[in-house]
């Protein structure tokens, strides 16, 4: 297996990489942000072995070069946010697993978020994490939402509804008064399944669909959920 190297000279552009369990993403930028290219590789990825998914990247002709900077973005299931005053590295299992029963041998990791004063706690499939580190080694691993509340949610964004959308998960952060109330993912099937849930979410913790936006990121393709949820919510906004 060959290591990529970090002494040749970095060109201008930025590399994300998205891991999912059906396989991965590579988004490039220019020195501007400007999306040069995006693609998509399917793979069962979470239960390959070290070797193959290094091998699977590898084969990729964007991880040939080396960028100024290079972003590791996985979406995982199993995570907890925790208050920074209180998280401890030594804890951070325990946090994890509280409510949850742990199945499998996972890997334990970490985002902190200064800027809400919380902490990420996650698992990721020893492998990926393993081949990530091999490859990468100075690159810090972002959990999927570590990364939207850094790059999409704006603190000045008071009573909304911010949802990430995947294909069939949901994660919501409900914002009040500028700050997150609950953080928490819901399987959908269908665009009923959707809507449902965003209501039940504002019915449970009493909050008016007339004074709190919707804003959905994520997938391209939101118009039918977005028109859909607008039936009963004032402002849905796909940003």
């Amino acid at each position: 297996m060959e290591k990529v190297s970090s002494t040749r000279d970095y060109n201008q552009y930025s590399l994300s990489i998205r891991f999912s369990s059906d396989g991965f993403s590579l988004s490039v930028h220019d020195e501007l942000n400007k999306l040069l290219s995006i693609k998509k590789v399917s793979a069962f990825l979470f239960s390959l072995s070290e070797e193959e998914i290094i091998r699977l990247l590898m084969h990729e002709p964007e991880l040939q070069v080396n960028c100024k900077n290079i972003r590791l973005i996985c979406e995982l299931d199993t995570y907890a946010f925790v208050p920074a005053s209180i998280f401890t590295p030594e804890q951070a299992e325990l946090f994890l697993f509280y409510q949850d029963k742990k199945d499998m041998p996972e890997m334990i990791l970490y985002n902190e978020l200064t800027d809400w004063d919380m902490v990420n706690v996650f698992s990721i499939p020893p492998a990926l994490h393993a081949a990530l580190t091999h490859m990468y080694p100075d690159v810090v691993l972002e959990h999927h939402l570590s990364n939207f509340f850094t790059d999409k949610i704006n603190p000045n964004n008071n009573n909304c509804l911010q949802i990430w959308v995947r294909p069939k998960m949901m994660d919501v952060v409900v914002m009040t008064d500028a700050k997150p109330v609950l953080i928490n993912s819901f399987t959908y099937r269908s665009t009923e399944d959707f809507v449902y849930f965003t209501l039940h979410i504002l019915e449970q913790l009493s909050l008016s669909a007339e004074k709190y936006d919707v804003r959905l990121h994520g997938m391209h393709k939101l118009n039918d959920l977005q028109m859909n949820v607008q039936k009963y919510v004032k402002t849905v906004v796909y940003c």
